[in-house]
C-alpha cells in the first residue's frame, strides 16, 4: 500500500508541476503580471529568472522589476511548452523539468524607433522547483532561447534579429 501512495503522490507531484508551468506561460501571455508572476517562484530562498538573450535576474525584487517592463518590450505573446520531461528528487521536494519553447510574439523594433513587429522564438527550459507545504514553487527558470526572429525573415535568415540580442530585448536602436 504504501509503495502504491509514493506512485500515486508522484503522480500528483509531476501534474502540479506541468500546471505551475502553465500557470507561468498564461500569465506570461496575459501582460506579465510581475505580482502574478512572483507568486510563482518560492517565497524564501534563492530565486532566479535567467536567459542568455534577456539576463540573469537574481532575487525576488530583480525578478519582479525584469517583468514590471516586460509588457512595454512584448504588449503581446502566446508560449507554448512542449515536450516536458520531469524528475521529482527521490526526496519529493525538489523537482527539475525540462521544456521545449514556441513562442509567437509582438515585440518593440530592433531599429528603436518605436514600433512593434512579429516575432517568433524557440528556445529550452530547464527549470527548478521545490515543494513547500504542499505546494510546488519556481526555484529556477533557465532559458536558453534557440532563435528570435522576425517574422518577414524568418530563422534561416536572421536567427537573431538585430545582432546583439540584450539590446534588441530592451528595444534599443542598434549602432
Amino acid at each position: 500500500m504504501n509503495d502504491l501512495l509514493a506512485r500515486l503522490q508522484r503522480l500528483e507531484d509531476l501534474e502540479a508541476i506541468r500546471q505551475l508551468k502553465s500557470d507561468y506561460a498564461r500569465t506570461c501571455d496575459l501582460g506579465a503580471d510581475p505580482d502574478a508572476l512572483m507568486a510563482l517562484f518560492a517565497p524564501d530562498g534563492d530565486v532566479v529568472w535567467r536567459s542568455n538573450v534577456f539576463g540573469e535576474h537574481h532575487g525576488h525584487d530583480a525578478i519582479h522589476q525584469w517583468f514590471s517592463g516586460v509588457a512595454g518590450m512584448m504588449p503581446w505573446a502566446a508560449h507554448f511548452m512542449v515536450n516536458p520531461v520531469i524528475e521529482v528528487a527521490a526526496s519529493g521536494d525538489t523537482a527539475t523539468g525540462r521544456w521545449d519553447l514556441l513562442e509567437f510574439a509582438t515585440m518593440a523594433r530592433a531599429d528603436g524607433s518605436g514600433e512593434f513587429e512579429p516575432v517568433l522564438m524557440t528556445g529550452w527550459y530547464n527549470d527548478e522547483f521545490r515543494k513547500i507545504d504542499g505546494r510546488w514553487y519556481f526555484t529556477a527558470i533557465n532559458i536558453d532561447m534557440q532563435q528570435m526572429s522576425s517574422w518577414d525573415k524568418g530563422w534561416v535568415r536572421e536567427p537573431h534579429r538585430g545582432g546583439d540580442p540584450m539590446a534588441v530585448a530592451a528595444g534599443r536602436a542598434l549602432r
